[in-house]
């Protein structure tokens, strides 16, 4: 429901009592859409068209639209909201903070230290998230991306693995074709290798090539 919306943006605030938020006319009916500071950041203008992807959060006591620039921001703050702490303002607090890339590596890569330096987020509460959210993100893919990397980069005893690795490489944004090559430069190397070990050899090799 409400996935998008499109319309004309009318203001935005980065800051504000009820934190960063959008006015979006959409054909004469002006929508309140909660944000991060970074979607603030990156937005259009006011008076020039935007869309917004969203999700509707409904309370008993309130009901409220919140909306990103982009689908991968939406859905990693609906990732971020599944894990037990971790609420509308939490998650929105931890997108202000950090890039969806870094979001979803400091989960993964179990790095507490990253996810605090968002407010609200204290060590417990960090090491909660990595521990909930960790399956979750390794699952996390695009769903632009239809096709398997992993098959043509791994033989068929290490096709799991390289598609664990794969799945947590598409979160971080990298496209298919450096994925591609990433594995196909570890593979007469790890042959044998589980995900984690892929996924560490995978990051070295992008940060170094890409």
């Amino acid at each position: 429901m409400l996935s998008f919306i499109k319309g004309q943006l009318v203001g935005k605030s980065y800051e504000s009592p009820r934190g960063a938020y959008f006015l979006v006319d959409v054909h004469g009916m002006g929508f309140e859409v909660l944000t991060s500071q970074r979607s603030v950041q990156s937005s259009p203008q006011p008076g020039e068209t935007v869309q917004l992807f969203t999700t509707l959060i409904v309370r008993e006591d309130a009901m409220f639209l919140v909306g990103f620039n982009t689908k991968e921001e939406r859905d990693l703050f609906n990732i971020l909201q599944s894990a037990s702490g971790v609420g509308t303002k939490v998650a929105l607090s931890l997108l202000s903070a950090l890039s969806v890339s870094e979001i979803a590596q400091a989960v993964v890569s179990n790095n507490h230290s990253l996810l605090t330096k968002a407010k609200g987020v204290g060590t417990k509460l960090a090491q909660k998230m990595t521990l909930e959210l960790k399956e979750k993100m390794m699952n996390w893919r695009s769903s632009d991306i239809s096709v398997s990397i992993a098959s043509a980069a791994a033989s068929p005893a290490d096709t799991e693995a390289y598609r664990e690795a794969e799945s947590v490489l598409l979160s971080l944004g990298y496209q298919p074709d450096e994925i591609a090559r990433s594995f196909k430069a570890l593979e007469s190397e790890q042959q044998t290798a589980s995900s984690e070990v892929i996924l560490r050899e995978s990051l070295r090799w992008l940060a170094q090539t890409v």
